[in-house]
């Protein structure tokens, strides 16, 4: 038997536990006969599951008729890689036969018969979208890890003008969601705020158990255990399946705990940390060195009450935190107060 799991970030693992609801939401909504939205947004921390769940949704609508799917990279020009797939995929080349006139990208020239020249992209967008409504062609969009850049701004810009012509326009975006929310800030862009949200959850710890219960044909106290150390963080579930695996063990030790701990670190945690403020950073010390007691945590950070309520909100809004207990916060990601100790030793050493 192979590897049931995949560390890759971004790949569909071959055993994964799936995220029915979110997909079930989304794909619902974009079906229905009146859709409420034509956008939705998959955030929440690397190694989520963003990506899979995204890449789950265009699977659905590859193979559903009269949907076409376009995947966008956010860092190359994106109105010209929509055009350019859209004349690849979209059965419209018969459009595109006469070389009086040549408009020009990526290798590709259009000429329209008995149109009037094409100087722009957004107007040869216009006129496949005029061709693929016409046709009943519905066309679905994916962003993958989007932030705002020089790129992104104006293809929503244009995407908001798509929606308001009533073209058969879909898209659904992933990012972490500091990016999403610097994009959501966008003067023009603000329409974002209202696109529905997808917040991925912990996966289910009962449903961790179960599938390692399977896999390694352990008990119920050592996959209920196994679980427990993955705190339902999707990559850590991935993580420590793929350590037992790879070393023909059933249960953890000390070298598969220090392995854990370092990947974890090194291909998240670390990215993570260096991406936050120094007075997160000190609330996150304070967290853990107080076991998450909120009156004990403002006196460690030096912190009011309301200051404190707005660096909660931000550490909870990217997944780090939970605050579902009252009066204690506790950290979301597996084995994060350990690193969170150890880069405050290091503070301490310099």
């Amino acid at each position: 038997m192979s590897n049931p799991f995949n560390i890759s970030f971004g790949e569909e693992p071959i055993n994964m536990i799936s995220r029915e609801n979110e997909l079930k939401d989304i794909i619902s909504t974009f079906e229905s006969e009146q859709q409420e939205t034509k956008t939705y947004i998959i955030t929440g921390p690397r190694g989520s599951g963003k990506t899979v769940l995204l890449s789950k949704v265009k699977e659905h609508f590859e193979q559903t008729k009269n949907w076409l799917t376009i995947e966008l990279n956010p860092y190359i020009d994106m109105l010209e890689q929509l055009a350019s797939k859209i004349y690849d995929k979209g059965k419209i080349k018969h459009l595109f036969l006469k070389t009086e006139f040549n408009f020009s990208f990526h290798g590709l020239s259009f000429s329209i018969k008995g149109e009037n020249p094409i100087t722009n992209v957004a107007s040869l967008l216009d006129l496949m979208f005029e061709y693929l409504n016409k046709k009943n062609i519905k066309v679905l969009i994916s962003i993958d890890d989007i932030s705002s850049n020089e790129f992104v701004r104006p293809f929503i810009h244009s995407y908001q003008s798509f929606i308001r012509e009533k073209y058969k326009v879909f898209i659904i975006i992933s990012g972490l969601y500091k990016n999403v929310s610097n994009l959501e800030s966008e003067k023009s862009l603000t329409f974002l705020l209202r696109a529905p949200k997808v917040y991925l959850p912990n996966l289910s710890l009962r449903e961790i158990s179960y599938s390692y219960k399977d896999i390694f044909n352990i008990d119920d106290k050592t996959s209920i255990k196994l679980a427990k150390l993955t705190n339902g963080y999707a990559y850590a579930y991935q993580l420590l399946g793929n350590l037992l695996y790879k070393d023909n063990l059933k249960d953890v030790n000390k070298t598969i705990l220090e392995k854990y701990d370092l990947q974890l670190e090194n291909n998240v945690y670390s990215i993570i940390w260096k991406s936050l403020s120094d007075k997160e950073k000190d609330i996150l010390i304070a967290i853990a060195k107080t076991d998450g007691k909120i009156k004990d945590i403002l006196i460690e950070a030096n912190i009011s009450n309301s200051a404190l309520q707005v660096y909660k909100k931000r550490l909870l809004n990217n997944g780090l935190i939970n605050t579902n207990t009252r009066g204690i916060i506790i950290f979301n990601l597996p084995r994060f107060k350990d690193f969170v100790l150890f880069q405050n030793e290091l503070l301490i050493a310099e």
